[in-house]
């Protein structure tokens, strides 16, 4: 099996990490596992069509491009949350308890650390390529309230191809749940949502505000959502979670 990340190639500034592996797929030039890090990104992208805040060098900017083996395009959510997982777990090699705040975003409290977006390139019933872009705030946050780094949560500076290394050696390393049974990985992303089993307050799309409780995910990934004594399904497009200030 491939070794993911062998190959990095490291960019001063580029729109997208994920566009840049994207164009590289399309002309042939991507090798399998290879990672895109950039210093900045000028129109980096997140959920819901935002845009990804880049405000230092001194933070991690990548997109690993790799070729799944033998996961067809109806689990190809199974890629959303090993990505999400292995974040988990590197952080937790830097004395840092995070969570995942669905979809796919890491949060430390109430606050953001980085984001996490996947692009699949399916080809028939399988997945030709996965691109999984990652923004992870090193160094440095947006001058936001809703934001952290990895610096302020515990005072120590980290080289961004640090925490890179850390995360490719856990990814490659704990591949076996990517490719394993299904319920266990659904089930190890579930334990690590953000705000699960609590009430919490959310936005639909007619911006009605409501309360319920955070049960899990269903097979596609969408957010089970208990309202009512009844259990809901809800896709990126339909809720949205209200963080508390």
């Amino acid at each position: 099996m491939t070794k993911l990340g062998s190959e990095i190639h490291h960019l001063s500034v580029v729109d997208s990490t994920n566009n840049y592996a994207a164009k590289l797929i399309s002309e042939g030039k991507m090798q399998n596992g290879s990672v895109i890090m950039a210093d900045f990104q000028t129109n980096g992208r997140g959920q819901r069509g935002n845009s990804w805040q880049s405000v230092s060098q001194d933070n991690l900017l990548f997109s690993l491009a790799f070729q799944p083996l033998a996961i067809p395009a109806d689990q190809q959510i199974r890629i959303n949350w090993y990505t999400a997982l292995i974040w988990m777990k590197c952080l937790k090699r830097f004395s840092i308890d995070a969570q995942i705040k669905w979809p796919n975003d890491i949060f430390v409290g109430n606050k953001k650390l980085g984001g996490i977006l996947i692009e699949q390139q399916i080809q028939g019933s399988s997945i030709a390529w996965s691109i999984l872009g990652c923004g992870v705030n090193i160094n440095a946050a947006p001058e936001l309230s809703s934001a952290c780094s990895m610096f302020e949560l515990t005072n120590v500076r980290f080289q961004p191809k640090t925490v890179l290394n850390e995360y490719l050696d856990l990814f490659n390393g704990q591949i076996q749940l990517l490719y394993g049974e299904f319920q266990v990985l659904k089930a190890a992303f579930e334990a690590e949502l953000f705000g699960k089993d609590a009430i919490q307050e959310f936005t639909d799309a007619q911006q009605q505000t409501w309360r319920a409780s955070i049960k899990g995910v269903d097979e596609q990934g969408k957010l089970l959502l208990e309202k009512e004594g009844e259990i809901h399904a809800f896709d990126l497009q339909q809720i949205k979670l209200v963080l508390a200030e």
